[in-house]
């Protein structure tokens, strides 16, 4: 399909037309001080014109200038790179190298908070006045509403908090007229109705997004399409942890009686989710739902098969430079297929909850008891956010944690992905069911230990060069429920072994 048109063809409205100007001087209305809340999430969606004007500008002529930036989740390093340097306050999901470094240097303030709870925490007034949203739309219809992209995830709230609203009309992207969603939450002391989805391909609320016209300042065009995001081919470990995936959901099929019928799937992103996507399509399960944050690459085939998928939900989709060729090719069946629903309604614990999902996602590590890390490599330094994982580790039907059971590092060392414990706690072993790795899989479902829980994890998930320090571990904590080494002595004792093996882990191994 063609993807480019015209600014007048994307603008039906007179009014919002008449406020088109160019983005440089559109930026002037973003001050030092503001809080900008803006569209985009994970890499999808994002003003990808203004971001980066609104960085020269703030260069050129008010270097001093700092400012409160408000997403869904991740930027593309294109667009917040530039401008990270004048950002003072980040929320709540970031993958951007440039923001990194001033968040771990003091320099930026980044809270990290599940989506479903930001969303909201917006809507009440928890973060403060909103200065300026800007969003990009692929339409603004006649009555000056407007028709969201490829993204949803905190735009609808964006426009509905903010002073001013500076719009930025994609014309490179196609018109997603008929892929959303919208519903607002509600806002304290009014109490919304119970969510009245039961499937998920139910429709609750508007296609597009009301917005209130005096608060629109400029209108900007952007033709630049989302960035692509990078998939690397799976390779043979992700292979067999989606293999060992596949084999506990085939186990749950037989003992829990769910049929040829899976319940609705949630994947997180990155190679291990893919490889899992790809597995899961050859796989005897048919009619394959997915109720997930990002529909990417993986997800695409199943578009095509009428026996193996019936319908996605997200609030995203998210491609590599070859998935957006096909999904573009298939952009009037995904339209058929797929619904695009605010961050807040997607990673809502009410519909996770009620839907029996099963949620998947890759952490940094676990630890032989099942808590799990996925925001902090050695406990401090900060890779992206724990996004939506949260939301659906703890409401989900089944919660599946999959890593690699080690990683291998830039300085040369091999680490285990098993810990005796993680270095910063994101999701309890409360909220895990099932860790799997390449080596196997451990149930976390029944009623027992957490040494027995600890016995199962190191000898089904773990590394076998790894296991004996494990279970080294496990014997120097002691008695116990869960038991933890308190002896520092023997503690620092074995790090050093712990580290003296990860230096000379085998090559091949």
């Amino acid at each position: 399909m063609s993807e480019t048109s015209t600014l007048k063809d994307r603008i039906e409205n007179p009014e919002l037309l008449a406020k088109v100007v160019p983005v440089e001087e559109a930026v002037k209305h973003v001050t030092d001080g503001n809080t900008l809340a803006i569209s985009g999430f994970t890499k999808s969606g994002e003003p990808k014109t203004f971001l980066p004007a609104l960085a020269f500008h703030f260069a050129q002529n008010a270097p001093q200038s700092r400012i409160t930036l408000l997403t869904g989740a991740s930027l593309s390093e294109d667009v917040e790179g530039p401008l990270a340097p004048f950002i003072r306050k980040r929320g709540p999901y970031m993958s951007s190298a440039a923001s990194r470094r001033r968040i771990h240097a003091g320099e930026m303030d980044f809270t990290d908070v599940h989506l479903s709870a930001f969303a909201r925490n917006l809507m009440y007034g928890f973060y403060g006045d909103v200065d300026v949203a800007v969003v990009e739309v692929s339409r603004i219809r006649r009555n000056g509403s407007v028709i969201l992209t490829s993204s949803v995830g905190i735009s609808v709230e964006a426009l509905t908090r903010a002073k001013k609203i500076i719009l930025e009309v994609n014309t490179a992207v196609p018109d997603y007229t008929g892929f959303h969603d919208i519903v607002v939450p509600t806002v304290h002391p009014h109490v919304g109705w119970p969510l009245p989805l039961v499937n998920v391909r139910d429709r609750i609320g508007n296609p597009y997004v009301e917005i209130d016209l005096r608060k629109v300042v400029a209108v900007v065009e952007s033709r630049t399409p989302d960035y692509p995001v990078p998939f690397k081919a799976a390779d043979d470990t992700d292979k067999r942890i989606a293999r060992n995936v596949i084999e506990f959901l085939l186990q749950c099929k037989e003992q829990y009686n769910w049929g040829k019928r899976l319940p609705p799937i949630q994947s997180g992103v990155g190679n291990v989710a893919n490889a899992i996507i790809g597995q899961l399509y050859d796989s005897p399960f048919q009619k394959i739902r997915f109720w997930t944050e990002v529909f990417q690459d993986g997800m695409l085939r199943y578009v095509e098969d009428d026996a193996k998928f019936e319908y996605a939900s997200s609030t995203a989709v998210s491609f590599s430079a070859e998935g957006r060729e096909r999904f573009l090719r298939l952009f009037e069946r995904c339209k058929d297929r797929l619904v695009l629903r605010p961050m807040w309604l997607s990673n809502s614990p009410e519909i996770i909850s009620r839907l029996f999902i099963i949620a998947m996602n890759t952490p940094i590590e676990v630890d032989i008891y099942g808590h799990v890390n996925s925001t902090h490599i050695d406990g401090s330094r900060i890779v992206n956010g724990l996004g939506g994982s949260g939301d659906f580790f703890r409401n989900a039907y089944l919660s599946i944690v999959h890593t690699p059971s080690t990683r291998r590092l830039k300085d040369g060392r091999t680490v285990s992905c098993v810990m005796p414990y993680v270095r910063h706690i994101d999701h309890t072993e409360h909220d895990i069911k099932c860790v799997v790795t390449e080596q196997g899989y451990a149930l976390n479902m029944d009623i027992r230990s957490p040494r027995r829980r600890a016995q199962d994890i190191i000898e089904r998930c773990a590394h076998p060069y790894f296991r004996p320090l494990l279970k080294a571990y496990l014997d120097m904590a002691g008695e116990g429920d869960e038991p933890r080494a308190t002896d520092v002595q023997a503690l620092n004792g074995w790090w050093r072994d712990y580290e003296e093996a990860c230096r000379n882990f085998p090559k091949g191994g």
